[in-house]
């Protein structure tokens, strides 16, 4: 298993990378796309998998992905952003429908919302006063600013059954429940009206549609930002359609509703990484080149420690894709001079500088991408320092090493006078590193991982993400939910 597992994570990450490579000078078609979705159409559940669990990812992406080609060739730039938000929806409101006492507690946190303006109006204030610094407001961890943490904070205060709580609190997770970000809504209100009781009382109802009409509440943020590429309620009529059998199969069969909840979202690289910002970033000859050698590098290190007997799991397959593209983004650093603080440091004083200039005129997922940047320098930095070590394996940088372009700074700067090449070039990806994560490899684990035992919740975890930040700003472990989200 740890092997097949492997080899489809590697080569999804490949099909992403090589779309890229092939279409970047053109215009984005979602038929570009074909290569991944072909390489996902041919995934199956292994032995001892539970089937109905992985059609929740696998079909889900490819009538994703048959749903967007029927109803249109491309996407404006802008509204990729909401393409992977308007699975989740579907399958929360399904299991609403298929559980009434699910139902009753999905109400009963609705109405608990309305008794929490503590919470709420404290979380908004230090949001909408940039109180935590660069934080990821949609973090699958309830780390301090994030909407996981709020939501979390309040289904404790409501006492619901532990169960329908996890699945609540997943489909903010890893799940995708609408485009919603806690405290944006709070922000525009006041700086509209100046009155905090009013965009505190704007926050909750935005918190309470999503809870109660996430379909309709996603349908609705879509049209607000004037979105045209094609009429999402239509794509809701055919995704349900199609969709909900997969939904009440696992559902019937023991799939845990978290799990339901979380696993249709992942259809990213349909439109959002096989797309507009991946193709502009790597029309840079290096920024391409990052991409090819970060998969050469996993391509060459995961089969090296599979070989070498230091993979026991899945998870540890996760552990090494994570970790070694980690170590690869401080090694681009470091040989530069750059520690991981010096980083943190710097996007830090910018992100207080500009909230101070800009304090409404933002969106408070802005630093979504920036935030997790910064935790995967530190995390690679942590295994420099370890001799560039995952759990005794040592990661092999020859991919990095043997790359041409990645080598030649006079192509890029003054000869004798390259400083900052591959510095300049990572920081192109900082808006926007989910290959470098990687997310193809991290999605497929976790769909293999969770049909391994699909009855157990995925999501929400217990954890400390060794938050970049922390390093800097040590109090803010003491305003964190990470490690009790449940």
């Amino acid at each position: 298993m740890i092997e097949e597992v492997a080899e489809s994570a590697l080569r999804l990450q490949n099909e992403a990378v090589k779309a890229i490579d092939t279409h970047r000078f053109d215009k984005f078609r979602f038929e570009h796309a074909e290569g991944f979705v072909t390489a996902v159409r041919e995934m199956k559940a292994l032995d001892n998998q539970s089937d109905s669990a992985f059609q929740l990812y696998r079909s889900s992406l490819i009538i994703h992905f048959e749903t967007l080609t029927a109803l249109t060739d491309s996407i404006k730039p802008f509204e990729s952003a909401f393409l992977e938000w308007m699975q989740t929806p579907v399958a929360f409101e399904r299991l609403k429908e298929l559980d009434s006492s699910f139902r009753e507690s999905v109400e009963t946190l609705a109405k608990t919302v309305d008794e929490s303006d503590e919470i709420i109006g404290i979380e908004a204030m230090r949001l909408a006063n940039g109180f935590y610094g660069v934080t990821s407001a949609k973090d699958f961890a309830a780390i301090p600013g994030s909407t996981l943490s709020v939501l979390a904070k309040i289904a404790e205060w409501a006492g619901i059954d532990r169960e329908h709580a996890k699945t609540i609190l997943a489909s903010k997770s890893w799940g995708l429940l609408t485009s919603y970000v806690f405290g944006d809504t709070f922000l525009m209100v006041l700086k509209e009206t100046g009155n905090i009781q009013k965009a505190l009382d704007a926050e909750k109802n935005a918190m309470k549609r999503m809870l109660l009409s996430p379909v309709e509440m996603q349908i609705a943020i879509m049209k607000s930002f004037g979105f045209e590429s094609f009429d999402p309620a239509k794509y809701y009529d055919i995704y349900v359609k199609k969709f909900t059998p997969y939904i009440d199969r696992a559902f019937d069969e023991g799939v845990h509703p978290a799990n339901i909840a979380v696993l249709p979202t992942h259809v990213g690289d349909v439109g959002h990484h096989i797309g507009w910002q991946y193709y502009s970033i790597c029309r840079d000859e290096m920024n391409m080149e990052i991409l090819r050698t970060h998969y050469r590098l996993l391509e060459t290190n995961i089969r090296n420690a599979i070989d070498g007997g230091h993979v026991k799991s899945i998870f540890d397959l996760s552990t090494l894709f994570t970790g070694v593209s980690a170590g690869f983004i401080y090694r681009l650093l470091s040989d530069e001079g750059f520690t991981a603080n010096m980083l943190t440091r710097l996007f830090s004083e910018r992100f207080y500088h500009s909230v101070m200039g800009n304090q409404f005129e933002r969106y408070i997922v802005r630093e979504l991408h920036v935030n997790d940047f910064l935790d995967f320098a530190t995390r690679g930095e942590k295994i420099g320092r370890n001799g560039w070590k995952i759990r005794n394996y040592r990661i092999d940088f020859s991919p990095v090493e043997e790359s041409d372009l990645l080598n030649s700074g006079e192509l890029y700067a003054f000869p004798l006078c390259n400083s900052a090449t591959r510095f300049a070039s990572l920081m192109k990806f900082i808006d926007m590193p989910c290959l470098l994560a990687p997310e193809p490899p991290s999605i497929t684990v976790m769909v293999n991982a969770i049909a391994i035992n699909p009855e157990r919740a995925f999501a929400p975890v217990n954890l400390c993400k060794g938050c970049a930040t922390a390093e800097i700003q040590p109090a803010r472990c003491m305003l964190c939910k990470a490690r009790d989200v449940i």
